[in-house]
């Protein structure tokens, strides 16, 4: 795990009997408040909506997860299964599948297109985990937010996963300093999927996995776990997982990107 300066703030360490099921977390939990990683790594407020200000939070029919600005104000990046039900229907439209964000002083919900997405699959569930990613258009900008860029993830190498809700659907801003540790499948178009001992539980679905410095690596998608729920150290058989942004994942931003400034200068 990345080494925190003196002065860090002290965390208590999870317990198994307190984890919801779907938590795995890796030796102790380390994930931090923007308010705590502000102060723990001396960063400013301007800072910090500069780095890991584009992640917020996706509500679709009763799926909450993460997703997060990438390439523009108004192209959101998750996971598909956090969109899409095990049928391949959307889960919500209009209203009922949204992102949420707190940008530029005020906060915005705005609505995700579903049917313009880009995506490794609708059906995500029973197929290789590499297909589940989503990039998907919104209905309008979000005022105020500097969107991540694409970057290249190292492996092994230094991220930050960045999140915007825990388990049963609780709004819960975290970040973590943590690494990307194996690449354990890579698709025919490059992206990869790579280990990470990043802590998670449900609603970290779609989070960003991000350079320390706020470029756009990758997307967390799950877990494999011979204990979830229960406190261990990184290993083969207990730890979480992300897709990095290369290969059709990358084609996907550039794709919707370019369609979305489009659309906004035909305006």
């Amino acid at each position: 795990m990345c080494s925190a300066p003196a002065g860090a703030v002290e965390r208590k360490a999870s317990t198994s009997a307190s984890l919801p099921s779907s938590a795995i977390i890796i030796d102790r939990d380390d994930r931090l408040s923007r308010e705590d990683y502000s102060r723990t790594f001396g960063l400013t407020p301007a800072a910090m909506a500069s780095r890991f200000g584009a992640t917020g939070l996706v509500r679709c029919g009763s799926a909450v997860g993460t997703g997060q600005l990438v390439g523009a104000n108004n192209v959101l990046v998750t996971a598909s299964h956090v969109l899409f039900t095990p049928g391949g229907e959307p889960r919500g439209r209009g209203a009922d599948c949204t992102f949420e964000i707190t940008a530029g002083g005020s906060r915005q919900k705005v609505s995700v297109d579903v049917d313009k997405v880009v995506c490794g699959a609708r059906e995500p569930y029973g197929q290789p985990a590499v297909k589940d990613w989503a990039v998907v258009p919104l209905a309008g900008p979000v005022k105020g937010v500097k969107p991540y860029m694409p970057g290249t993830m190292q492996v092994p190498g230094d991220i930050v996963l960045a999140a915007a809700a825990k388990s049963g659907g609780q709004e819960y801003y975290s970040l973590q300093n943590c690494q990307a540790r194996k690449v354990t499948t890579t698709a025919s178009s490059g992206l990869r999927e790579v280990a990470i001992d990043c802590d998670a539980e449900g609603g970290v679905s779609g989070a960003a996995m991000l350079s320390p410095d706020g470029a756009f690596l990758g997307v967390y998608v799950g877990f494999r776990s011979a204990h979830p729920g229960k406190v261990g150290p990184f290993s083969m058989s207990h730890y979480n997982f992300g897709l990095s942004a290369d290969g059709a994942l990358r084609e996907a931003i550039t794709e919707v990107v370019t369609r979305a400034r489009t659309l906004s200068a035909s305006r």
